[in-house]
C-alpha cells in the first residue's frame, strides 16, 4: 500500500519536477547565459564560414550563368574557320559554340600608352560581358569598357576613344594574310610579310556602356591584383560589325556544354559532364587540326601558284632559242622550291582545349571557398572545448548547491534519470538558445555583411546569393547539444550515485594538504599571509585554476594569431621588396623598342643600374610523366592544376645580384647558374617560387611543364624552390630557355622569342633608381608616359597601394579580437562567479574578521590575476603556433604569407587579455560586496 502511494506521489510530482527544472534557468541565469553565449559563438562561426564559402561559389556560378560563360575554350596555333566551328557544334554534348575574335592593342590613359584587349561580341551571346551601365555595342564604331578604364582615363559614357593594334602580327595572322601579289622583280618572293592591318576598323569609338569581363573578375584595385604585379590590361568590347575582314580566322572557340548551366560549376557532376564533352571534342581534334593546316597552306599556295602559272604560259610562248626563256624558267623553278620549302616549314595546327580551371578567377574562388570552409570546421573546435568546460563548471556548481534537493528527490523515490532531467534540460536549453542565435547570425547576418562589404574588395561579381545550408546550422547545434548534455550527465552521475542520507548532509570541506610550495622554504617563508592563502587556494581548486588558464590561453592565442596575421599580411609586400626583389622599377617594352629604351636608360642620370631580360606570361603545371617535350599535344598535359606565372629569362653572363635575391625558405642562397644545368635526364632547369611549388607539389628535381605565350611547352627540371611572397615566378637562364624552347628554330617549330638570328628578344629591364620612394614613383610615372613602355611597375607604389587595399585583414583581426574577448570574459566571469559562490562562507568569515572591502577584493582577485598571467605566458607562444597553422590553411592565390609576429603584437595581445581579466574582476567585485555575512555563516538547516 505504501509503495502504491509513493508511485502516485511520484506521478503527481512530475509537474513539480518540471517546474523546478524551468526555475533553475531563471535562478542560474548568468551561468545559463555563459553556456548560451559560448555555444552561439561556436555555432555562428561554423555556420558563417561555411555559408560565406557557399555564397562565394554561388555568386560566381550565378554570374557565369548570367553571362553564358563558356565551359570549354579552344585555342589553336593557326586559328579557326567556320568549318571548325560547325564541326564542334555537331558533337554530342555541345550545346553551342562560337568563334571569338580578339586582338591585343594599345590605348591612351592619362597621356600614357596602356595595354588593352579588344574582343568582338559573338552572335551566339556566349561569354557576353556583364552590363553595368549603358548598353552593349550595336554598330561598328561603338565600344564597351570597364569601370576601371573610365576611372583611370577620366572618360564617361558618350565620350570617344581610340585604340591601336599591335604592329607585330601574330603567327596566325601573318601566315593567313601572306597572300600579297606583286609584279616587280620580287614577284616570285614567298617570304613572310607582317600584316599591318588590325582585326578591327580604325578610328574613334564611342563609349556606350560599362561592363564586367566574365573572364577576369578580380578587383583591379584589390589585394589580389596588387599581389600579382601583372600589368594592367583593359578589356574592350566592340560589335561584330567592327571586324574588318569577316573571313579572317577566329582566334579561339568558346563552347557551352549541354545541361552544364543547370549544374553548380564547382560540383563534381558539372566537372564530369564537361570532361565527357572535352573527350568528344578530342575525337575530331586531329582531323580538324590537319584540315585547318591544309586550309592555311592552300591560302598561301594558291595565289602564288596562279602568278607562277601566268608566267609559265608567257614563258612557254617564247622561242626555245630566246636566252631570257632559260633565265625565266630557272626563276620559276627557284620560286616553286621556295614555296615548297615555306609550306613545309608551316607547323601543323595545334589545339589546346581548356575548361574553366584555366581561368585564374575560377581557380581562385575555388581555392578560397575551400579555405573558408576548412576554417569553418577548425575554429568552432576551440569554442566547443570552452563550452564543455563552462558547462561542466556551471552544472557541477548547480549540483553542489542542490545536494539536499537531490537527496530529497531520491528519498521520495525519483529515479536517477528523473532527477537528472533538471540539469539536462538546463544545459540543453542553453545550447538550443545559443545555437539558434548563432545560426541566425552565422547563416544570415554575417554572410550578408561579408558578401555585401568584404567580397567586393576581392572580386567585382555584382551580387552574391544568400545560400542557407540548414544542415550545417542544425548539425552545429546537435554537435554542441550532444557533447554539452553529455558532460552534464557525467557531472550529475557522481552525485546521484550517493545515498539520500549522505546527500542531505552538508559536504565535508576538502582536507588541508601540504602543497609543494610549502616544501620550498626559501620561497614559502618569504610569502605574506595573503600570498600563502592564495597559493593554498590555487592548489586547492586545481580544476578551476586549470579552466581559467585554458580560457586565458585560448583568448591570448586567438588575439596573438589575429594580430600576427595582420602583421604578416601588411609586411608581405615590404618584405618582398626589401628581402627578395630589391630592384626599384620593372619596365616592359616591345622587343623592337628595347634597344632604344635601353640606350635612354643608360644615359638617364636617375638610373643607378639596369638588368635587361626577357619577360613573358607562361603557364606552369605538373608534368604528365617524364617524357614531355616541346610542342607535345596539349590534351596529354592539360590535366591537373595550372598556374599563370611570370617567366623571367636572364641573358647569359648577367647577374641577378642587386635585383633578385633568390634563396630557399630556409635562407640558403640559390644561384642563377643552377637553373641552367637541368637534371641527369638532360632537361633544362629553372628556379620556381615557393607558392607555385606548394600549389603543384613541387620540390628540387621535380619535373614541371612550362608553356610559353605562344603555346609551346616543355618539361623542365626544378633546380631550386625560392622564397617569394607575392606572385608566381619562374626564373631561367638564356641557355636553359634555348634548350627548352628554341632548339627547333631551324625547322620553324620553335617559339618566336628568338629573332631571325636566334638571339633572345629582350623586352624588359629591372632598374635601380636614385632617391627615396617618392623619387622612384616619379621616375616610374615618367617612363610610363613614353609610348615605348607597355608596363612600368614601381615597387614603392605597389607597397603603398597594397597596404591601403588590405582592409579585409583589419576586419578579420577585429573579428578575431571580438571572439577572443567573448571567450575570455565568459570563461573568466563564469569561473570567478562560481569561485565566489563556493567560497561564500569563507569570504563572509574574513569580512567578519575585519578585512576591508579592497582587501576582500584583493583576496580573491589576486588568484584570478595570477592565473591569467600564467595563461597569457602560455598563450603567447601558442598563438604563434596557431598563426602558423592558420596561415598553412590560408591558400591564397599568389600569396605566400609567412608568419611574422612583431613584438607589439605580443604586447597588445597580453595587454588586452589583462584588460579582460580586470573587467571581470571589476564586475565580480560587486558580488563580493553583496555577500551577507550573517546569512552566509548560518549553519545549514
Amino acid at each position: 500500500m505504501a509503495q502504491t502511494h509513493t508511485r502516485t506521489r511520484r506521478r503527481g510530482g512530475h509537474g513539480a519536477l518540471w517546474k523546478d527544472a524551468w526555475r533553475a534557468i531563471a535562478g542560474n541565469s548568468k551561468r545559463f547565459a555563459a553556456i548560451a553565449v559560448i555555444c552561439a559563438v561556436g555555432v555562428m562561426m561554423m555556420g558563417a564560414l561555411s555559408s560565406i564559402g557557399n555564397d562565394l561559389r554561388g555568386g560566381l556560378d550565378d554570374f557565369f550563368d548570367g553571362t553564358s560563360m563558356h565551359d570549354l575554350t579552344i585555342v589553336s596555333t593557326l586559328g579557326f574557320d567556320d568549318d571548325d566551328i560547325a564541326a564542334i557544334r555537331n558533337l554530342d554534348g555541345v550545346a553551342d559554340a562560337a568563334g571569338q575574335r580578339t586582338e591585343s592593342a594599345y590605348t591612351r590613359i592619362d597621356g600614357a600608352q596602356a595595354s588593352a584587349t579588344v574582343s568582338a561580341l559573338n552572335d551566339r551571346h556566349l561569354d557576353e560581358p556583364y552590363l553595368q551601365n549603358g548598353r552593349l555595342p550595336k554598330s561598328d564604331h561603338e565600344i564597351a569598357v570597364t569601370q576601371q578604364y573610365l576611372d583611370d582615363s577620366g572618360k564617361r559614357i558618350g565620350d570617344t576613344m581610340t585604340f591601336t593594334p599591335e604592329t607585330t602580327a601574330t603567327a596566325v595572322t601573318a601566315v593567313a594574310d601572306n597572300t600579297s601579289t606583286t609584279t616587280d622583280s620580287s614577284e616570285f618572293d614567298t617570304s613572310d610579310t607582317d600584316s599591318t592591318t588590325g582585326t578591327f576598323d580604325d578610328g574613334d569609338y564611342m563609349i556606350v556602356g560599362t561592363v564586367i569581363d566574365p573572364n577576369d573578375i578580380v578587383n583591379p584595385s584589390g589585394p589580389m591584383a596588387l599581389v600579382s604585379g601583372a600589368k594592367t590590361v583593359y578589356p574592350l568590347f566592340v560589335s561584330s560589325d567592327a571586324v574588318v575582314d569577316t573571313e579572317s580566322p577566329y582566334t579561339s572557340v568558346i563552347v557551352s556544354v549541354s545541361g552544364a548551366k543547370e549544374l553548380n560549376t564547382y560540383h563534381e557532376d558539372y566537372t564530369t559532364r564537361v570532361a565527357d564533352t572535352q573527350k568528344a571534342i578530342e575525337t575530331i581534334q586531329s582531323e580538324r587540326e590537319q584540315a585547318r593546316t591544309n586550309t592555311v597552306k592552300d591560302a598561301i599556295r594558291q595565289p602564288i601558284e596562279d602568278k607562277l602559272n601566268e608566267q609559265k604560259a608567257t614563258i612557254d610562248a617564247l622561242p626555245d632559242a630566246n636566252p631570257a626563256k632559260a633565265v625565266a624558267e630557272q626563276k620559276i623553278a627557284d620560286a616553286e622550291a621556295q614555296l615548297s620549302s615555306k609550306l613545309d616549314a608551316i607547323p601543323t595546327a595545334k589545339w589546346i582545349i581548356r575548361d574553366r580551371n584555366a581561368l585564374a578567377s575560377y581557380a581562385d574562388v575555388k581555392t578560397e571557398s575551400e579555405m573558408i570552409s576548412r576554417l569553418g570546421k577548425l575554429f568552432p573546435i576551440l569554442f566547443l572545448v570552452i563550452a564543455i568546460l563552462v558547462s561542466l563548471t556551471a552544472v557541477a556548481r548547480m549540483v553542489e548547491e542542490d545536494r539536499q534537493l537531490i537527496g530529497t528527490y531520491k528519498a521520495l523515490g525519483y529515479t536517477r534519470h528523473e532527477t537528472m532531467l533538471k540539469y539536462l534540460l538546463y544545459s540543453a536549453s542553453a545550447v538550443i538558445v545559443g545555437g539558434v542565435i548563432g545560426d541566425l547570425i552565422g547563416l544570415l547576418g554575417l554572410p550578408f555583411v561579408f558578401t555585401k562589404r568584404m567580397l567586393h574588395i576581392l572580386y567585382v561579381i555584382p551580387t552574391y546569393p544568400l545560400i542557407i545550408d540548414w544542415t550545417i546550422g542544425i548539425g552545429g547545434i546537435l554537435l554542441f547539444l550532444v557533447l554539452i548534455t553529455g558532460s552534464a550527465m557525467v557531472v550529475c552521475g557522481g552525485s546521484l550515485r550517493l545515498e539520500p542520507a549522505e546527500l542531505m548532509r552538508p559536504k565535508a570541506p576538502k582536507a588541508g594538504k601540504t602543497i609543494l610550495l610549502q616544501r620550498i622554504g626559501f620561497i614559502w617563508n618569504h610569502l605574506s599571509f595573503l600570498g600563502k592563502v592564495t597559493a593554498r587556494n590555487l592548489f586547492r581548486y586545481k580544476s578551476r585554476a586549470l579552466m581559467v588558464i585554458i580560457g586565458v590561453v585560448g583568448c591570448t592565442a586567438l588575439m596573438t594569431a589575429g594580430f600576427g596575421m595582420g602583421n604578416s599580411a601588411l609586411t608581405l609586400m615590404p618584405r618582398q621588396f626589401s628581402e627578395i626583389a630589391t630592384y626599384d622599377v620593372m619596365a616592359v617594352t616591345k622587343p623592337a623598342d628595347h634597344d632604344k629604351v635601353q640606350d635612354d636608360l643608360d644615359k638617364d642620370s636617375a638610373v643607378k643600374s639596369t638588368l635587361p631580360l626577357h619577360v613573358e606570361s607562361a603557364t606552369l603545371s605538373a608534368a604528365d610523366g617524364e617524357s614531355g617535350s616541346s610542342g607535345s599535344s596539349s590534351s596529354s598535359s592539360d590535366s591537373g592544376e595550372k598556374l599563370t606565372v611570370q617567366l623571367m629569362v636572364v641573358p647569359d653572363g648577367e647577374s641577378l645580384d642587386g635585383y633578385l635575391d633568390l634563396h630557399t625558405t630556409d635562407g640558403e642562397p640559390l644561384t642563377l647558374k643552377d637553373s641552367g644545368t637541368g637534371d641527369a635526364s638532360g632537361k633544362a632547369g629553372a628556379i620556381v617560387t615557393a607558392n607555385a611549388a606548394e600549389t603543384l607539389g613541387l620540390q628540387n628535381n621535380s619535373t614541371v611543364n612550362l608553356a610559353d605565350a605562344m603555346m609551346d611547352d616543355a618539361d623542365i627540371a626544378v633546380t631550386g624552390v625560392a622564397q617569394y611572397y607575392t606572385g608566381n615566378v619562374v626564373v631561367m637562364t638564356e641557355s636553359a630557355y634555348r634548350q627548352a624552347f628554341m632548339a627547333d628554330d631551324a625547322s620553324g617549330s620553335g617559339t618566336d622569342a628568338g629573332s631571325d638570328s636566334g638571339d633572345l628578344q629582350l623586352n624588359a629591364d629591372l632598374i635601380t633608381v636614385d632617391g627615396d620612394d617618392d623619387a622612384q614613383i616619379s621616375f616610374a610615372d615618367r617612363l610610363a608616359e613614353q609610348d615605348e613602355y607597355l608596363s612600368v611597375v614601381s615597387t614603392a607604389k605597389q607597397t603603398r597601394d597594397f597596404s591601403k587595399s588590405f582592409m579585409i585583414f583589419f576586419v578579420m583581426i577585429g573579428f578575431i579580437v571580438v571572439m577572443a574577448a567573448i571567450l575570455a570574459i565568459v570563461v573568466l566571469y563564469t569561473l570567478a562567479s562560481t569561485n565566489i559562490s563556493e567560497r561564500e562562507r569563507e569570504l563572509a568569515t574574513i569580512k567578519v574578521l575585519g578585512f576591508r572591502r579592497k582587501e576582500v577584493h584583493g583576496y580573491v582577485n589576486k588568484e584570478l590575476l595570477l592565473l591569467s598571467v600564467i595563461g597569457i605566458a602560455i598563450g603567447l607562444p601558442c598563438g604563434r603556433g596557431l598563426l602558423g597553422f592558420l596561415l598553412s590553411q590560408l591558400d591564397l592565390p599568389g600569396m605566400n604569407i609567412v608568419p611574422n609576429v612583431a613584438w607589439y603584437c605580443y604586447a597588445v595581445a597580453a595587454l588586452l587579455a589583462l584588460v579582460f581579466t580586470l573587467m571581470v574582476e571589476w564586475a565580480t567585485n560587486k558580488s563580493l560586496d553583496r555577500i551577507d555575512m550573517v546569512g552566509a555563516l548560518k549553519s545549514p538547516e
